[in-house]
């Protein structure tokens, strides 16, 4: 299982590319850092750890940090003793279980009765037993276990409702994570305009919510899988637990000067901002928080801003057109 072999809104696999050479064709090689500060599933922190860079890695969703805790911790990992625990995991499907907690709260709804039995069964072994593993391998297993429960629900790709229709049960089959052979990273669970404040990377790669849609709502599912303290006071059929400090200002009115906070706090020599067109999008929840011109007006209080952009086709829920979309790189070398 790859690092982004997962279903997330704005996931940049395709652009790694675009974004890497964009960083290196102005001088700066490995021996610099690279601060992922909404780092999201980690996979552009991951092509620069792959590339040799110390990496620096951030965002506010605790299901993010784990992934990142799996893939770039700097902890012991014992893989013939994870193979045999996988193995007796995944050997809970033959077992009659009860409901539990996951199962009362999602079951014939994102998932299948079954399925959702053993999503909760499996996520309760592991913390009941996470004295006999260590701080990297418990969080291997919870990685795990997200990547695959996010692949089979009864979804379009996220978890803001389920489909109508009934969920089929699919099976829960935990697998063995391909790590590569990288410099751990430093992992913060932080807001990103305090975190600036303390770090000082020479390349900061920001990659913002862009419009309305609250990523926590795409992902409250995940979110409390991972962090297990089993809330009850749900919202709604969705089942969105309490989460409001979780949501981004980045996705309100207040964007701009957040932005503009940002980016005048950061210590660093190269600034890249990915961002969108979708300026003219038909749903107003798809509609930028943060104006092209804002964007280039802040940026160049700061230094020499450029931008790049390509075709990319962008995450649709079917009801708005989004023909002609660009991925947008806003680069701005830092004044010294």
């Amino acid at each position: 299982m790859k690092i982004n072999n997962r279903r997330y809104i704005g996931c940049k696999t395709k652009l790694l590319d675009f974004i890497y050479e964009s960083v290196v064709e102005l001088g700066y090689d490995s021996s610099n850092t690279f601060a992922d500060i909404f780092a999201g599933t980690g996979v552009v922190g991951y092509k620069f750890a792959q590339e040799g860079y110390q990496v620096i890695l951030n965002d506010t969703l605790y299901s993010n940090i784990v992934a990142y805790f799996a893939w770039f911790g700097n902890g012991n990992i014992r893989l013939e003793f994870l193979t045999a625990e996988i193995d007796k995991i995944n050997a809970f499907a033959t077992l009659p279980l009860k409901d539990n907690y996951f199962s009362n709260a999602y079951g014939d709804k994102y998932f299948s009765m079954e399925d959702a039995r053993l999503i909760g069964y499996i996520r309760d072994y592991i913390e009941d037993n996470k004295n006999i593993y260590t701080e990297r391998e418990y969080y291997y297993l919870i990685a795990s276990l997200l990547y695959c429960t996010d692949k089979i629900a009864n979804t379009v790709g996220h978890f803001e409702s389920f489909l109508s229709r009934k969920p089929t049960t699919k099976g829960i089959k935990l697998s063995l994570l391909e790590l590569d052979d990288i410099k751990p990273a430093e992992i913060y669970n932080m807001d990103a305009n305090s975190l600036v404040k303390q770090i000082k990377p020479d390349i900061v790669y920001i990659d913002p919510p862009y419009n309305a849609r609250q990523y926590v709502n795409f992902y409250h599912v995940l979110e409390n899988l991972a962090r297990w303290n089993k809330p009850n006071d749900f919202e709604g059929n969705s089942m969105k637990f309490k989460r409001n400090s979780l949501k981004s200002d980045y996705c309100r009115s207040k964007a701009p000067a957040l932005f503009e906070d940002l980016i005048s706090n950061l210590q660093c020599k190269l600034i890249v901002v990915s961002y969108n067109n979708t300026y003219k999008a038909g749903s107003i929840s798809s509609v930028n928080t943060i104006s092209n011109e804002q964007l280039i007006a802040t940026l160049s209080k700061r230094g020499k801003t450029t931008v790049k952009s390509v075709d990319y086709k962008c995450f649709n829920a079917g009801k708005s057109e989004l023909n002609g979309h660009k991925e947008l790189l806003y680069i701005c070398e830092v004044n010294k």
